[in-house]
Parts: structure tokens; sequence; C-alpha cells
């Protein structure tokens, strides 16, 4: 099933070995998003709790500003104010920002430790998730820095706060 950034940090990060990989992130985060996602610029914060739960709050544009996604596992919880609503994780819009994300983050959760490129500054890996092409970029510490899934119109870089 579709994972959040949690999978993606505690299984690709704490795998590292060596070289080929970069170093270990933390397993709780917190970092501000500039997303640019179908010629549409949004910012959000985005927070790792933990193993299996992932926190974003909209903040740009004023239309999104409050919207707060957290998926924990299998599940989605949406709040707007005084709404909420509690759902599958498969029920979120597959062409959505969340679970296009997700999709790629599960497949960086398990990569081949040959799949990691070093490049200036950090480390690249390429891949396919769900018939779409990333491209993941890691910061020399290991934090991740940029998600990019071209066919789908999507960016996102993260700001990681310490």
């Amino acid at each position: 099933m579709i994972s959040a950034f949690c999978i993606l940090i505690s299984h690709l990060f704490l795998s590292a070995c060596g070289a080929r990989m970069p170093p270990p992130h933390p397993a709780q985060f917190n970092a501000r998003a500039d997303v640019l996602f179908g010629g549409k610029e949004l910012a959000a914060l985005i927070t790792q709790e933990g193993p299996g739960t992932l926190v974003t709050e909209f903040t740009a544009p004023e239309e999104l500003r409050g919207i707060y996604l957290r998926i924990q596992g299998d599940s989605a919880s949406l709040r707007y104010g005084d709404m909420r609503a509690e759902l599958p994780l498969e029920a979120l819009p597959a062409s959505g920002i969340a679970p296009l994300l997700c999709r790629v983050l599960l497949r960086l959760a398990q990569p081949d430790p040959a799949g990691f490129t070093k490049i200036r500054g950090g480390w690249e890996l390429k891949g396919t998730a769900d018939g779409l092409n990333y491209r993941a970029i890691l910061a020399a510490d290991g934090t991740l820095a940029q998600v990019k899934v071209p066919s789908a119109g999507l960016e996102v870089t993260l700001i990681n706060e310490k």
C-alpha cells in the first residue's frame, strides 16, 4: 500500500552503508516545502513525527492555507478548520500531491544501494514508481532535499529545519 515520508526516512536512510549510500536521516524531522504542481506554486510545512506518521500543513496559496493532512500507515486524516475526515490513503486522488509523493517515496524506501550516485553537494537517486519516473536529491548529510516527478508536473524542494 502507499506509504509516507516516514518509510523513506526510516528505511532508506537507516540502511546507509559506506560511501555508496547517504548518511542516516533522523527518524523525526520538520521541513518547509516549496511545491510546484501542475504549474502552480504551493507551500507547506512537513513533519515526520516518527515511523509511519507524516503531517503536511499547506501554508500557501491562500485557498489552501490551513489544510492539514496526516498520513499514518494506510490511513489519512484531513482537517480544515472545524471540518475533519478520516479515510483510507487510497481514497485520496491518485493524481494528487500526497499520493504521488507517497508512491515515489515508497520506492525510495527500499532502494538498491548501487542506485545512488554521488553528486556535488549530496546524492541522487533516479527510479520509477507506478510508471512515473522520479529523481530524488539528498543533501550531503542524507536529508531529503528535492523530489521531481516530471511527467506528473511535480517538484518538491524541502528546507529541513534543525
